[in-house]
């Protein structure tokens, strides 16, 4: 269909017809069904994040692109998939009167990785979010301190213990809110221990935006 604004790239209609989540927890972006915003499981183990925001389950039409973006380098993708999170995250926004972030970061690729795959496609979606944001970008906030096994192959304990002590946060946070961007979201150990490292280094609030979060 044609676009009125190109640059979009996703209609709206067919943003309209992306599968859309039920009740889910404000926190972690699972299901629930409690009458409360938090579920069971963020309540007795608390995530080092303060919210995840997702646009769509790991479900296409969005896996489709995700895997164009990612391995068949569609980098001309990233403009629209990074708007359907910044939408995301300002309806989450007019919800809960989320403050905006004093700065964007994204999950980081080991530098081998970024070496095969040619660019980072946390870092591509994250760059027009923090341009829309109006707020400092730091791509290299973070860093990883070992080429580690592929977290989609191993179970969720071998998960655990492979993010262990695997990032370094390079800057003080002090007073800062960050928002970390992500494409997907599965167990959520990565991210976890990305927020505990930005914590760690004063970091007053970490909000999580992905487009995709792995229903278990």
């Amino acid at each position: 269909m044609p676009l009125f604004l190109s640059h979009h790239g996703i209609c709206s209609q067919c943003v309209q017809n992306i599968p859309k989540f039920n009740k889910v927890c404000h926190q972690c972006c699972l299901p629930h069904s409690l009458s409360t915003d938090i579920c069971y499981r963020c309540r007795a183990k608390k995530p080092y994040w303060d919210e995840l925001i997702a646009v769509s389950e790991y479900v296409n039409p969005l896996k489709k692109l995700i895997h164009h973006l990612k391995f068949y380098n569609k980098i001309e993708l990233s403009t629209a998939l990074a708007r359907l999170m910044f939408l995301a995250w300002y309806q989450r926004r007019e919800i809960d009167a989320l403050i905006k972030p004093d700065l964007v970061t994204c999950v980081p690729l080991h530098h081998f990785r970024y070496w095969s795959r040619g660019f980072n496609q946390a870092e591509l979606l994250a760059k027009p979010i923090a341009r829309w944001l109006d707020c400092e970008f730091y791509p290299y906030l973070l860093s990883r301190t070992s080429n580690v096994q592929d977290q989609k192959k191993l179970s969720l304990t071998e998960r655990i213990a492979n993010v262990e002590k695997l990032f370094i946060c390079h800057q003080n946070l002090s007073h800062k809110s960050v928002m970390l961007i992500d494409d997907i979201v599965t167990t959520g150990n990565t991210i976890n221990a990305i927020s505990q490292q930005l914590k760690n280094c004063g970091a007053t609030s970490v909000y999580v935006v992905c487009l995709c979060r792995t229903v278990l």
